[in-house]
């Protein structure tokens, strides 16, 4: 190989990532979208570096919300939040950064087992040009595809790296036993990381006796006497019992020491003649990738259905071609193996929460990619090919920018879907959230009943549909979904919160204490609840019990303003100035618009005689709440007794006037206006 060839070689691996890079540029314009609120902006779990030694214990499944142990991806979740916060660039930003590389890495991988150049750049264009991928890249909830697939092609890598006098043509080249054992331990490492990325990385092991097998010389197979061959299985064991330990110990942590008891998914009943549909549509899918969608509604199949027959002839006529292929190009069975086996863990074999998903093919399309870079090695194919394949990939690059645009935000996002799909329950759901965070809950209200009408729906939709109910006013309608929520198989959680909310707000604190406790019980973890109880504690009198129940919330969110700010009242109403003060600045400083804590906070000043403090956190509270008659009253009689002016006083004490809630509240500030104006004129008469 001429330095020209190696230069241009080099020239393209740039181009190939930084046209991958582009594909994506306009995601990072995209909102949070699907369950990016529940994992990222609604999770307190990520946002305190406090809590990430709980990321290896037991603690991390009903503190992360996570339905299964997925470390890694929840560890880079803190470190966007520590850069980011909440702003959706930067996670973004991390997604496509992440695919970027796995584009590399596919190139590497690729360039280390095909002997020609053309395959290597026709695989990884068609992997980078895919929209298959755009869920994946798109929805941050879903980076640990991706970072599974990272660390699943890593570990590929370095086995390759180890294996290459057994594939590789020319003279074989002796490992010396130091970079075997580097490489080895790199490959099992990796391993480890693909598999608390994601479980889907658990196909590995196949993978690599698979190519082991396909590429072992066959002049040497031949030769093996029984007792050689008796003596390289041993062999073999004993250089697989690695890869094995490690899929071992993560079976052992995922159904054993960190099994979720804590939350369950509604599981969508499967079977073969179902899976054998689902298989065939994503084999569709891989070929022509329209239509695509995030919810897929598959019906039950059962029994010998048309639908049933032609997907299976669709399956074994594919097989076939790949069986005619093996003498001809095995590294082409090779690849097409590669997607059936990783598709594997997500056929119905262990519980899913979706029978279909495009994210589910982010690491099988791997070997879709590498199958068709086997066919362009035929010289043949290649001239004829060249152009159809350019037009093609022009066409699926423009389709993954279009597909980006779909992912915007949530309205559009469930708009899209629903018009694609109307009878996915999932769909008619997400499409009401988005309504109900417009605070159109009619138009959710109608949504929630639609999904409650179709097949797969499943009991959360009751919890939405209650919550919406509440919103209306009808509030008895809204006990009733929220009860019709709860089940044995699902998280009450959320049910029982918002139970012992309107239980609270109707007077009814004994049943709002005992909800908050059932929520509690389904998960001892949830700040919410915890804060919830000790207002109803507050309500009937027990303080005691109260703070108790705030400190609980602070201890598993430390961020979490509201707590800090009712812990900071109950300091104040107990005359512990200097507690409440830590308090009460702690929530002003989470969350200065909050609407209650620069009042309590002036209330304390004022306790502590520090007048200009408290004149500055009270004008504080009425410039992010207009409407507080209290801040307004207390802000005027702190200008007349302790800053003597008279104008100042007279103009809060108007405004509070306008704004008090009943009565009483009007007699009260209209004798401090009355005194006001008496004293003014004595004054004027003297």
């Amino acid at each position: 190989m001429t330095t020209r060839h190696i230069r241009l070689r080099k020239i393209l691996s740039v181009i190939i990532i930084l046209i991958s890079a582009l594909l994506y540029l306009n995601t990072l314009s995209n909102a949070f979208v699907y369950d990016d609120a529940y994992v990222i902006t609604e999770n307190y779990f990520i946002k305190f570096f406090g809590n990430l030694p709980k990321l290896f214990t037991k603690d991390y499944l009903p503190f992360s919300g996570e339905l299964s142990y997925r470390p890694i991806v929840t560890l880079t979740y803190f470190f966007d939040y520590a850069i980011w916060g909440l702003n959706p660039i930067g996670y973004h930003l991390t997604n496509v950064i992440l695919h970027t590389i796995n584009v590399f890495l596919f190139y590497y991988f690729s360039k280390s087992i095909f002997r020609k150049f053309t395959p290597v750049i026709i695989a990884t264009l068609l992997f980078l040009s895919h929209p298959l991928l755009t869920e994946t890249v798109n929805a941050v909830c879903y980076r640990e595809d991706i970072l599974a697939s990272i660390f699943f092609l890593l570990s590929f890598i370095y086995f390759t790296k180890i294996h290459v006098p057994s594939f590789r043509a020319g003279t074989p080249t002796q490992q010396t036993n130091t970079r075997f054992v580097l490489y080895y331990i790199i490959s099992c490492a990796s391993y480890f990381l693909a598999l608390f990325s994601k479980e889907m990385a658990i196909t590995l092991p196949i993978l690599l006796v698979l190519f082991d097998l396909l590429y072992r010389s066959p002049n040497k197979i031949k030769s093996l006497s029984p007792s050689n061959t008796l003596v390289r299985l041993k062999r073999c064991l004993l250089f697989y019992s690695g890869y094995i330990s490690v899929a071992g110990f993560y079976l052992f942590i995922r159904f054993i020491a960190f099994k979720n008891t804590f939350k369950t998914i509604d599981v969508y009943p499967t079977n073969i003649f179902t899976m054998t549909k689902v298989v065939a549509s994503y084999v569709k899918l891989l070929f022509i990738p329209i239509n695509l969608n995030a919810d897929y509604y598959i019906p039950d199949i059962r029994g010998m259905s048309i639908s049933f027959i032609l997907s299976s002839l669709f399956i074994v006529s594919a097989l076939i071609i790949i069986v005619r292929f093996y003498k001809m190009n095995k590294l082409m069975i090779f690849f097409a193996l590669w997607f059936f086996i990783t598709l594997l863990p997500v056929l119905g074999f262990i519980p899913i929460g979706n029978i279909m998903a495009e994210r589910y093919l982010y690491l099988p399309i791997i070997g879709f990619c590498g199958t068709v870079g086997c066919l362009v090695t035929n010289s043949e194919f290649r001239k004829k090919g060249a152009i159809i394949i350019g037009i093609i990939l022009m066409g699926t690059q423009f389709g993954v920018i279009w597909r980006n645009g779909v992912w915007l935000d949530d309205t559009n996002l469930w708009l899209y879907t629903y018009q694609r799909e109307p009878n996915s329950a999932r769909a008619c759901s997400n499409l009401g959230n988005t309504y109900f965070k417009n605070k159109q809950y009619e138009a959710a209200i109608q949504m929630y009943k639609k999904s409650l009408s179709l097949p797969y729906s499943y009991p959360f939709i009751h919890f939405n549909l209650g919550a919406a109910y509440e919103k209306v006013g009808l509030v008895d309608k809204a006990i009733e979904e929220y009860k019709a929520s709860i089940s044995r198989n699902n998280d009450n959680t959320l049910a029982f919160n918002n139970l012992g909310t309107v239980y609270d707000k109707q007077g009814l604190y004994d049943l709002a204490i005992e909800a908050y406790s059932n929520a509690l019980t389904n998960n001892p973890y949830f700040p919410l609840s915890h804060n919830n109880l000790g207002n109803t504690y507050e309500h009937v009198g027990n303080p005691e019990k109260a703070m108790a129940e705030y400190t609980e919330a602070l201890k598993i969110d430390n961020n979490y303003a509201d707590a800090h700010n009712n812990l900071g009242a109950m300091y104040l109403k107990k005359g512990k100035l200097d507690d409440a003060i830590v308090e009460l600045k702690k929530t002003a400083q989470l969350k200065p618009e909050h609407l209650d804590a620069h009042y309590n906070l002036g209330i304390a000043y004022a306790m502590k005689g520090l007048y200009e403090e408290a004149i500055g956190e009270m004008t504080l509270a009425v410039q992010y709440n207009a409407n507080d008659y209290s801040a307004y009253r207390d802000l005027g009689i702190l200008y007349l007794k302790h800053k003597r002016d008279t104008k100042q006083a007279l103009y809060h004490l108007n405004k509070s006037l306008r704004l008090a809630p009943n009565p009483e509240e009007v007699k009260k500030v209209r004798d401090i206006i009355d005194a006001v104006h008496a004293e003014q004129v004595n004054k004027n008469n003297k």
